[in-house]
């Protein structure tokens, strides 16, 4: 029985730190509306951690501690988005390249 609670207690644990992570995610695409694979990085003013688009999607995790905040979201140092992240989970910014 005690085995059994630690583990539910170690699941809560996990569960609760994997609904604080937030983010940003979108599509990014060609001036033509082709989809960008790889040619292109997103990053943002939060911190340096970068993104690149495959098949036209990407997902960037940037932790719990942008969660609410107001970030800025470049495609390729361009182009700039600002979003505001919500309190969990992920902002949307789609890229059309120029």
């Amino acid at each position: 029985m005690k085995k059994f609670a630690i583990l539910t207690f170690a699941g809560v644990l996990l569960g609760s730190t994997s609904a604080m992570a937030c983010g940003v995610a979108g599509t990014a695409v060609n001036s033509d509306g082709s989809k960008i694979d790889g040619s292109g990085t997103i990053s943002t003013s939060w911190n340096s951690k970068k993104a690149f688009p495959r098949g036209g999607s990407y997902q960037l995790d940037l932790g719990s501690g942008v969660c609410g905040q107001s970030i800025t979201v470049y495609l390729n140092g361009n182009q700039g988005q600002q979003v505001r992240v919500p309190s969990s989970g992920y902002a949307r910014a789609n890229f059309r390249r120029r």
